[in-house]
């Protein structure tokens, strides 16, 4: 288990200053997003599932095999794979609030913004159990403009099939101790 304390510490700058650190809650991967990627994958699996054992049962061979056993590959991970991801981010990653910034802290870097920004949105679940804050991307660029922009980006935040359609929303997920994160958040922004 990290500690989030001595993770975000071992990433301070100097002269600057800890006051929240935490991590998300590794038993919430559910999101409401969900209640539209769930019936899809199942659908998506289910369709090319089907497809694939009709083109094998047929004796069909090459791009008419191929072609459905990619897209199975890509209906577990819809189904399955994204849950093992989010699970893992979950697991390992920290986040932060500092006098100056607030960090994603990641096994495969550290991520930033400057604390006092205003462009973030906090949301809380139906029992104010979890809360989240994400802040707002800006602009987007390269294979994230040409699909949707920061839109698209936010359709798939927090699923586990983030990051796949451009960079990952800088956010805070699912953070138990929402009341404590809030209030720091809005310590270092004053």
């Amino acid at each position: 288990m990290i500690d989030p304390q001595q993770t975000a510490r071992q990433h301070l700058r100097a002269d600057e200053h800890l006051y929240w650190a935490g991590v998300s809650d590794p038993g919430k991967l559910f999101s409401g997003r969900d209640a539209f990627l769930v019936p899809f994958s199942l659908f998506w699996a289910g369709f090319v599932g089907f497809g694939l054992v009709e083109s094998l049962r047929q004796g069909t061979l090459g791009v008419a095999v191929v072609i459905p056993l990619v897209l199975s590959v890509v209906g577990l991970h819809l189904v399955f794979g994204r849950f093992l991801v989010k699970a893992h981010r979950k697991r390992t990653t920290v986040y932060a609030v500092t006098d100056r910034r607030a960090l994603v802290i990641t096994p495969r870097g550290t991520r930033d913004v400057p604390v006092g920004r205003t462009d973030r949105t906090t949301t809380w679940d139906r029992g104010r159990r979890h809360c989240s804050v994400e802040w707002n991307n800006g602009d987007p660029h390269g294979v994230t403009a040409l699909f949707g922009g920061a839109a698209v980006t936010r359709i798939y935040a927090n699923t586990g099939l983030d990051g796949l359609f451009g960079p990952q929303v800088f956010a805070f997920w699912d953070v138990r101790d929402g009341d404590e994160l809030v209030r720091e958040l809005e310590r270092a922004s004053g």
